[in-house]
């Protein structure tokens, strides 16, 4: 068997990333394993009771080479001993393994790898540099609880998947046995506080016919324009129902819902399509200060009653309301993340959810505007598809 040269720090820096993860030998079991990232991570191969396992030491050049070594040959000790290989002082963080396992995760992209960081540092910051072997399912529970309080169901869910891949992986390479979210079933902690919730479609071919109903209304022509606007831009019914001609702006293709009518402190932009613009242009511009204002007077905005009565004379009423097209479009496109790959942030963000953390709070109003823009196009594509598919 041929000797193995071991690295310097000068060979270290000198290796470069590749198309495909790669290592390089350093002799006496320990590896570097260098990521088609660029990222450079310590691993250490090792056998106890017959069995070859690995181990990771960290990366490089927070490990240093000599650091590196020096843990290689605390391991062996130990391995030699018939004991699996731990630190003495502290062992793997859930912040190392969780950058480890999108290490490898090849088909993510940046994007979708920082909003990971974003939602476990806004949501699990406690667990971050916590011993992977120290989290218990008490642990994630209360954070978990905490979530679905604030009414981030879909975070909520996509945080339970994720952890539990993460700790999945940490098994696979025998890291840990300790894979707390394999005892947490997340649906019973949704059901544990029910949030107020407005009837709405779901099913898509539900969802095709009531469009083509709304199309095909025999009514006020403000009570049909507004309720053809409310699926493309989900917005509250008391901001459609108050919406201004002086809050749109054709030019530059968007509505700017002023601060003061949102539940956040800060205003809220709604980009415009080529479809939502058709149906703006059907209303007389000339007539009310309010797009859409009341049969009965010019000078007022509609009712709060009026569009789920709409809903209701087009045989709707038992399936949804008007704050219902919030929760349907918030659905289908979460569900269709997949396709138009727009992340979770942005979706909530466009939803003008209110973000409970005063700091994250304060966001520009058109903080990931070119993501909004992109997913608002996708989602009236996705609506004007619907419409124009035969039943």
């Amino acid at each position: 068997m041929s000797r193995v040269t071991q690295l310097s720090d000068n060979k270290i820096r000198s290796l470069k990333p590749q198309d495909k993860e790669y290592k390089v030998p350093d002799g006496n079991g320990l590896y570097l394993h260098v990521m088609p990232t660029g990222s450079k991570v310590w691993r250490m191969r090792y056998k106890l009771d017959g069995k070859a396992s690995q181990k990771s030491l960290g990366k490089y050049p927070d490990i240093s080479l000599k650091d590196a070594r020096s843990k290689r040959d605390e391991y062996k000790t130990m391995v030699q001993s018939g004991n699996k290989p731990k630190d003495t002082q502290s062992d793997t963080t859930f912040q190392i393994l969780k950058d480890e396992y999108m290490e490898h995760r090849h088909d993510l992209s940046e994007k979708y790898k920082h909003d990971i960081d974003s939602l476990l540092e806004r949501d699990f910051k406690s667990i971050l540099h916590k011993n992977i072997d120290d989290i218990t399912v008490s642990n994630l529970i209360e954070h978990f609880k905490d979530m679905e309080k604030r009414g981030i169901k879909t975070a909520t869910k996509k945080a339970g998947s994720l952890i539990n891949r993460i700790f999945k992986y940490a098994v696979t390479m025998q890291y840990t046995t300790n894979n707390p979210m394999g005892s947490i079933d997340l649906s019973i902690l949704l059901k544990a506080h029910k949030p107020k919730n407005f009837k709405h479609i779901t099913d898509k071919e539900q969802f095709k016919q009531l469009l083509k109903s709304i199309d095909n209304y025999v009514g006020d022509i403000y009570t049909k324009t507004a309720l053809q606007l409310m699926p493309y831009v989900f917005l509250r019914p008391a901001n459609i129902r108050g919406l201004l001609w002086s809050e749109i702006d054709f030019e530059n293709r968007h509505i700017v819902i002023p601060k003061e009518k949102m539940k956040m402190n800060r205003d809220h932009i709604v980009p415009l399509t080529d479809s939502t613009i058709r149906i703006l242009r059907t209303v007389d511009k000339g007539l009310s200060e309010y797009v859409f204002p009341s049969p009965q007077s010019t000078k007022r905005q509609l009712s709060d009653n009026t569009l789920n009565y709409g809903l209701k004379r087009l045989g709707f009423g038992d399936s949804m309301t008007s704050h219902g097209f919030r929760h349907t479009a918030s659905t289908l496109m979460h569900e269709n993340i997949h396709i138009h790959k727009v992340p979770s942030d942005v979706i909530e963000m466009q939803l003008a959810h209110v973000e409970k953390n005063s700091v994250k709070g304060v966001y520009n109003k058109a903080l990931y505007m070119e993501e909004r823009i992109r997913l608002m196009q996708w989602w009236s594509d996705y609506i004007d598809d619907l419409k124009t598919t035969q039943s």
